[in-house]
């Protein structure tokens, strides 16, 4: 055999043999380089949900149907930007517990220490009787596919993708005999957790909600450790397990993208249009939209 040829064969034997279940070793000449096998964030199905992150999901089997649903719907970024909210959203909820209400409006957004001593968690006011705190089946439901309106097979489909999201939400809770009061409150949870001012007022789930989105882009504080699932170790598993990969772009792309086909997806007052705005606005740039 040809000295070249053998030393190409060798090259493709070693290459296939180094290949993990996350990363696949190139090699080149004598030059070894190591390489992602993909880009995690490009397309959807590319998400690893880990044993560790699994055991903090609810036993319940709508929430393994959501799960499933939201990995083969979603980019890795967005399937671990919604857990996290679902984490985060526990958190809140936990914060929130014990908070006295405040008994005149100038009291309504006071601030008041987190568990950690360190963050100031504002004290939103829900309006009575509206919004109840979630079972942890529906909770997680509905922050794990928040985001799925976002997903190729809804591109046609003429509405927001946070009502598209919470429209197959409220059918896979139907489908395993959810309540209409519990399918209402995850519903409007998901319709409302771009829309400042008004989620935080509602309380229970929608504002556990809200919050958990606002604090996973940085724009509300993130829950203390020790109010997390598992405290410390779920602190952990986030950073490891959830990482944020390129949550700001996929997104923002994902929704501007939707929009251009189906302009109804994106009403002028909206989070969606304040995306496609920007994009309009600056056609050539390609980071995080300048509206997010």
């Amino acid at each position: 055999m040809d000295p070249s040829a053998s030393l190409t064969l060798l090259l493709i034997v070693s290459a296939y043999h180094a290949t993990t279940s996350a990363t696949t070793y190139t090699f080149i000449a004598d030059v070894m380089c190591k390489v992602p096998a993909s880009d995690p964030s490009s397309g959807a199905g590319t998400g690893t949900i880990t044993a560790s992150v699994r055991a903090v999901m609810p036993s319940h089997p709508a929430c393994a149907e959501a799960l499933a649903m939201a990995k083969a719907s979603l980019p890795a970024s967005v399937l671990y930007h919604s857990f996290r909210v679902y984490l985060y959203a526990q958190a809140f909820i936990r914060i929130f517990l014990d908070t006295p209400r405040p008994s005149s409006p100038a009291a309504a957004h006071q601030q008041h220490p987190g568990d950690s001593g360190e963050e100031n968690y504002t004290d939103f006011a829900a309006t009575p009787g509206l919004t109840a705190r979630a079972l942890p089946h529906v909770l997680f439901v509905a922050c794990i596919l928040h985001d799925v309106g976002t997903s190729a097979q809804h591109d046609a489909v003429p509405e927001r993708f946070e009502v598209v999201s919470a429209d197959v939400a409220a059918r896979l809770l139907r489908s395993h005999g959810t309540s209409e009061t519990a399918v209402r409150d995850a519903w409007l949870a998901m319709a409302l957790h771009t829309s400042p001012g008004i989620a935080e007022r509602l309380g229970g789930t929608v504002r556990a909600m809200r919050l958990a989105v606002r604090a996973d882009f940085g724009s509300y504080p993130a829950p203390p450790p020790d109010t997390l699932p598992g405290g410390v170790d779920c602190a952990n598993m986030i950073r490891w397990s959830l990482p944020r990969l390129e949550i700001e772009k996929d997104l923002g792309n994902a929704v501007v993208r939707q929009a251009l086909l189906e302009p109804q997806k994106a009403p002028s007052a909206s989070w969606p249009g304040d995306l496609v705005r920007a994009k309009k606005a600056e056609p050539e740039w390609d980071g995080v939209n300048r509206g997010f």
